[in-house]
């Protein structure tokens, strides 16, 4: 095939590999006016867009965007200027910002406060991004750079991974204004572990497909146990994870130039902040943990109600119902592409009766208790899939408490106007049906979006 003339030197122009598949592409330099031959593979790999591809690194036919995205090899990589999933299959995703209902549910706002009118955050009114950088990293020389760039159809983040870690990694990407403000930020998760999903059964035979690793996981040395970042119910935004699976201090963090991220904190404890915990303030510091509205609430946020953050299609006041079928992947959603919250009765299956049990020879799982517990994913099943026992985040402190004792697992169901549902376990339990105030941290098994 003749090569195709493109008189520029930015690769970012290319806004989808589709666009270049199977050409070749010939790129002017700049500086001596050579021209320099790409072949479609080399180009996608110096500017992988990455709303275009799957966790596994498979290619999406249509593209869809979210607010988590996986690398798995170093290079150069892109993702447009979205709000989550705002784009689900090409177009516009209306109903991962939409709000139905009016009595239990609340808004979808942006950094500004203001109701969310098209899934571009440049396409808001007075939402332009002016500048693109790293909040934190859970390494050295993880990504080296990061860029705001001009695309087709919007602007895009490009940056430039220099590694992935053995162990994995963490990473925040964020977009701001000409103010200095945050408008978005965005996880990026480097890991070369497969994702699964694997199919779990609960109680009463309703199968889910979760992913084989919590959201954000890292691991030891010898990759024999793993530990994660946390995650405020209905927040998209990951909090710093502890340093080790058995330490409650949290992981040294570091910036785009190698030195130790010492911004991230905790807002506020019981009354004090009132006035700021808003969730577009949330959304201007994906580097804070918002501790309780107050001792009544128990919220991250002033909102009397919010049900519908996890779920869309959320409209009444508490929910415990198989419905991963019919759910609604949010704009605050935390999962990456392909992926959501599991449904309140997702870990049923982990008990032998589907409910709260302190009685071992209730617990569905297989072999012994090591910092967490090998659930079974069918009855039958001899293998189990590890849920470690990643602690929490105290929705009053902030602090790091029980990790490597107690494993907590967010729903998107909500129970009350100030809890919602989860799974908890220790070394004597196992409650796949408990409640947990949304002002905690916990931690985050995605489930495959339908």
């Amino acid at each position: 095939m003749a090569a195709t003339e493109q008189p520029v030197t930015e690769l970012t122009v290319y806004t989808d590999p589709a666009l270049v598949a199977g050409k070749a592409v010939l790129l002017h330099d700049k500086t001596t006016g050579d021209a320099i031959r790409f072949d479609a593979e080399k180009l996608v790999a110096v500017a992988k867009d990455l709303s275009m591809f799957t966790v596994d690194g498979t290619s999406l036919i249509l593209r869809e965007t979210a607010n988590c995205y996986v690398v798995r090899t170093p290079g150069v990589y892109k993702f447009p200027v979205v709000y989550g999933n705002g784009i689900k299959r090409g177009v516009a995703n209306d109903a991962a910002y939409t709000r139905q209902g009016t009595t239990y549910t609340a808004d979808f706002v942006n950094h500004l406060g203001n109701v969310i009118t098209s899934p571009y955050i440049e396409k808001n009114a007075n939402c332009q991004p002016a500048s693109a950088g790293l909040l934190w990293q859970t390494g050295t020389s993880i990504i080296t750079s990061v860029s705001l760039v001009e695309g087709g159809d919007c602007k895009y983040i490009q940056f430039t991974v220099g590694r992935v870690p053995a162990t994995n990694g963490n990473a925040v990407l964020f977009v701001k204004d000409s103010g200095g403000n945050i408008m978005w930020s965005w996880h990026i998760w480097l890991t070369s572990d497969s994702l699964g999903p694997e199919i779990f059964e609960n109680n009463t035979g309703v199968k889910y497909p979760l992913m084989s690793e919590n959201l954000g996981a890292m691991w030891n040395e010898a990759r024999t146990r793993s530990f994660n970042p946390h995650y405020q119910w209905g927040r998209k935004d990951p909090m710093a994870p502890p340093a080790s699976y058995s330490s409650s201090s949290q992981m040294t963090l570091y910036d785009i130039n190698n030195n130790v991220y010492t911004g991230f904190g905790v807002l506020g404890a019981d009354s004090d902040e009132l006035a700021t915990k808003t969730v577009d303030n949330a959304i201007k510091n994906p580097n804070l943990f918002f501790t309780r509205y107050d001792q009544t609430s128990h919220n991250w946020n002033n909102l009397t109600w919010f049900n519908n953050f996890w779920n869309a299609a959320e409209t009444a006041s508490s929910s415990l119902a198989d419905n991963q079928e019919s759910a609604v992947k949010t704009i605050y959603d935390p999962c990456p592409v392909g992926f959501m919250l599991p449904s309140g009765r997702a870990f049923t299956g982990f008990t032998t009766t589907g409910g709260n049990t302190s009685d071992s020879t209730q617990f569905n799982v297989v072999g012994s208790w090591i910092n967490g517990w090998n659930f079974k994913k069918t009855s039958a099943d001899e293998a189990g899939n590890m849920f470690p026992a990643s602690g929490y985040r105290d929705g009053g402190s902030g602090a790091l408490t029980s990790v490597s004792g107690n494993g907590r697992y967010w729903s998107f169901a909500p129970n009350s106007q100030t809890s919602a549902r989860n799974l908890s376990f220790g070394s004597g339990n196992v409650n796949p049906l408990t409640n947990g105030y949304r002002s905690y941290g916990f931690s985050v098994r995605p489930c495959r979006e339908y």
